[in-house]
């Protein structure tokens, strides 16, 4: 099969992809000077395009664009270069052919012509059509998988570039993206809606919106852009607006905050993402480490067709395997012991060291047992962080101090074999609560350039460890005494996508989630917004609300600005911002975790309370929990 025939394949099964970044932002980061024509490098400085397209196909780009988008005649003719139009076009396709190989696809980019046409200027309608044909056609003899017309934003131009591509052949499929300003409307006027119909209806394969703007306008207007045609979507935002910063032209959008987009645009239902005007290759990268995140979970219906067992079928296997008898939740756990009869819970977070010393975090340890907490909550790599194995530390915990754990186990560092194997080995060792995460990806962590697997994310987990609980593993292989691991999900009330994260929630209740817990939440009015869900949509399973303390301004805004999933309300960064001292804005985060806990404390089952910076006398404050131990849930 061709790489044509294969990206006609995706096309038609909306199978995502990840397409490149800036062309001509990048090319001339590299030293081509901005009065040179772009795509003349195409022929007298080959090394150097060569070198950008491989450059994103090790980011991890699966489509590069040739380096064509102004090679059309009447743009080449402000260089004089005209005349060279076929010539350049060709070494485009070359080029792009040879970094690309047989893995990636290779997409033709066009762009406008640079003239106006009639009534708008002089052009006529057939000269933009014959200027288009000239250049199309050499890109598709060349070998383009497919044509990409860019930065489009004059509809009767576009129309006769959709119709130079479907004359010179029909079996190219054909990308019209359009560019648009901050109103959501064509960047030289005109409705976005009208582009998108004609576009449409000249037989456009693929719409989009590309250039101008960033990620955030972009994802706004492609909402609008679904609504309107039925053809598979394509977005190449800017890195932002760009900056004038010390005479220099600077695009303001991290890698990082550009690979957020990327999940969001796919969620949107965009086939092809990638970047324009000022993303680079790190922005790539970037973006590659959140498509294959969407993709690990967007596969998580297959997933767990493959490894849910609710009743084992006869025929694979034996008779033992169907008579194991789980074991009830009363008798996993004190903590789900606790859960199971009603009663109040406390559990207090406390990181894993970062080096070998464990003696400190036991005397933590030890004075929050003293003060009445059920566990000790251990994260697992928060933020994609590397600190000692939170399994050894829950072991030495639980047998040296004597107080429950429960471990937080992620999806991001190890295969569907390694897990199976440490959930057998946790069980085992006499661990018994489990908090089951995806995992923040690696790109946040101190180690941005190490893989995460992601083999399943936490609907796909909570399917194995209700699996081995049932006595058979992920091979559907009776294993003998089953598991008694209390499962534990994660929830986040304040999702900037509620719907996506409320519905990927209930999957988790649906695969065998017996509780959870939330992020931590600084608002009431999100904590009733999850409650309201949930009895909508008959979601029953016991919520502890996570909470944290905040120590300072700072570590308000910190927390709001940089640290995923969690959000922060204005009146409370304005309440930290009025502290007069260290001390005070201490007593004020305190103040502000209480009084939440208070508010929560009729609709949840209990509390996970952080110590922020491992100080366990701000948690102790915020619990409260003397006499309160065993205490029946109110409401």
């Amino acid at each position: 099969m061709t790489t044509r025939e294969r990206f006609r394949t995706h096309l038609r099964d909306r199978i995502p992809l990840l397409l490149d970044g800036a062309t001509g932002t990048e090319l001339y980061n590299r030293g081509i000077f901005i009065n040179r024509c772009f795509e003349e490098a195409n022929l007298n400085n080959a090394p150097l395009v060569l070198g950008l397209h491989r450059d994103y196909i090790n980011a991890g780009a699966q489509a590069i664009l040739t380096n064509s988008w102004g090679a059309n005649e009447f743009k080449l003719a402000g260089h004089s270069l005209q005349e060279r139009a076929r010539a350049i076009n060709s070494a485009a396709v070359a080029l792009a052919r040879e970094a690309a190989g047989e893995d990636v696809f290779v997409g033709g980019s066009v762009g406008p012509l640079g003239v106006r046409i009639v009534p708008l200027g002089p052009t006529t309608v057939e000269q933009a059509y014959r200027a288009f044909y000239l250049q199309i056609e050499t890109l598709v003899h060349g070998g383009v998988d497919f044509l990409y017309l860019e930065t489009f934003s004059d509809v009767v131009e576009l129309e006769q570039a959709i119709r130079a591509a479907k004359a010179v052949d029909h079996g190219v499929p054909v990308a019209a993206s359009l560019t648009i300003n901050l109103t959501g409307e064509l960047v030289h006027g005109g409705s976005l809606d009208s582009a998108v119909r004609k576009a449409d209806e000249c037989g456009a394969d693929i719409v989009g919106l590309n250039c101008s703007v960033g990620p955030q306008p972009t994802l706004s207007a492609i909402e609008r852009v679904k609504s309107l045609t039925a053809k598979p979507l394509s977005v190449k935002p800017n890195a932002g607006l760009p900056r004038e910063i010390e005479g220099r032209t600077m695009y303001m959008s991290t890698p990082e905050y550009v690979g957020t987009f990327t999940s969001n645009f796919l969620r949107a239902g965009v086939q092809f993402v990638g970047g324009c005007c000022g993303t680079t290759p790190a922005h790539i990268r970037n973006m590659a480490q959140a498509y294959r995140h969407f993709m690990a979970m967007r596969d998580h219906d297959d997933q767990i067709s493959r490894i849910t067992v609710e009743k084992p079928a006869a025929d694979v296997l034996p008779e033992e395997a169907r008579e194991v008898e789980r074991v009830p939740l009363e008798e996993k756990s004190s903590w789900s012991a606790k859960i199971s009869r009603g009663e109040r819970v406390y559990a207090l977070e406390l990181l894993p060291p970062s080096g070998v010393a464990i003696a400190p975090l036991l005397q933590k340890t030890e004075a929050v047992k003293q003060a009445g907490f059920d566990a000790i909550n251990i994260p697992d790599g928060p933020r994609a962080s590397s600190r000692m194995s939170t399994i050894l530390t829950a072991v030495m915990i639980e047998q040296r101090v004597g107080i429950e754990t429960i471990l937080h186990y992620t999806c991001r560092d190890r295969n569907l074999i390694g897990m199976q194997s440490d959930l057998l080995g946790i069980h085992a060792v006499g661990l018994r609560n489990v908090l089951l995460i995806t995992g923040d990806p690696p790109k946040v962590g101190n180690y941005p350039n190490a893989t995460g697997v992601f083999d399943v994310d936490a609907i796909g987990l909570t399917n194995v460890v209700h699996q081995l609980n049932g006595g058979v593993d992920v091979g559907k292989r009776f294993i003998g005494e089953p598991t008694a691991l209390s499962i534990g999900v994660g929830v986040n009330p304040v999702h900037q996508d509620f719907e996506y994260e409320m519905q990927r929630f209930e999957h988790k209740v649906n695969a065998g989630a017996e509780w959870a817990v939330t992020q931590p939440v600084f608002d009431s009015a999100d904590m009733y917004r999850l409650f309201e869900y949930m009895d909508k949509h008959g979601i029953r399973i016991p919520i502890v609300a996570g909470i944290w303390p905040l120590t300072s301004l700072r570590n308000a805004q910190f927390m709001n600005n940089e640290v995923p999933g969690i959000s922060i309300p204005e009146h409370v960064i304005e309440r930290m911002a009025q502290a007069g001292s260290k001390e005070e804005a201490v007593e004020f985060g305190v103040e502000i975790a209480r009084q939440l806990r208070e508010e929560f404390d009729a609709y949840v089952q209990g509390f996970q309370i952080s110590a922020p910076f491992g100080r366990i006398k701000m948690a102790l404050r915020v619990a409260e929990i003397e006499g309160g131990i065993g205490e029946k849930v109110k409401g």
